[in-house]
């Protein structure tokens, strides 16, 4: 498995569409811009345990998608620190990619506000127009979530854009797991890759307390 390492400033709210070439540029959501890069995977990155996941830098145990799905691993900090990219056979821009995103855009901690904040700024700058097909309350991680489902074209580039997002509730903050595939206007959209991303986000575990979870704590000891 090889690991796209994203580098540059990018903004909130996003989904990676990849761009195939010399360079390979990452056009994700509505950012500001920023490149990727192929290079062998750090053996650090994704350890495996005796149990069929991996787990990724101490902080996540998931399973991982098979053969074929690139990591990609975010450098600094921006829109997200972790997903999984897959080019796939058709004409450009057959593609899926997935992601886990700690801070999804918006301010609300309620699901409904948020996922309307959210969807203002969902692949902003693709021209695509998504709307919401679907949305549905489940549980994710044995908590409260909303998951709704986006589709949309964009006729001047001679694409479409189908998407499943999960937003959720975890303590005072909400989370998301964001999976979208790419499609010409006349391509077939492809379901597996959407049942490795429900794998990924159903076998997905946070190994260690969030920044806000530890700050949380820091406060309730200083109060008494």
């Amino acid at each position: 498995m090889k690991t796209i390492k994203i580098e540059g400033m990018m903004r909130r709210g996003i989904q990676a569409r990849l761009i195939p070439g010399v360079a390979l540029l990452i056009m994700i959501g509505f950012s500001l811009g920023g490149c990727a890069t192929l290079a062998p995977e750090k053996p650090s990155a994704l350890a495996p345990t005796d149990r069929g996941t991996v787990v990724f830098m101490g902080k996540y145990e998931f399973q991982r998608p098979p053969a074929g799905w690139a990591l990609l691993k975010n450098l600094e900090g921006g829109d997200f620190e972790l997903g999984f990219l897959k080019f796939e056979k058709g004409d450009f821009p057959s593609q899926t990619t997935f992601i886990y995103d700690d801070e999804p855009f918006g301010s609300s901690r309620e699901l409904e506000r948020r996922s309307e904040q959210y969807c203002t700024r969902f692949l902003f700058n693709s021209g695509i127009f998504l709307q919401i097909q679907k949305r549905e309350r489940v549980q994710v991680m044995g908590q409260p979530a909303l998951a709704f489902y986006l589709e949309g074209e964009n006729p001047n580039r001679n694409e479409k854009a189908k998407s499943k997002i999960y937003l959720v509730q975890k303590g005072e903050r909400i989370i998301s797991f964001v999976c979208t595939q790419w499609r010409p206007l006349q391509g077939t959209y492809d379901p597996e890759p959407f049942r490795h991303f429900e794998t990924f986000v159903q076998s997905f575990k946070l190994l260690q307390p969030t920044f806000y979870e530890e700050l949380g704590e820091k406060i309730k000891k200083l109060k008494g």
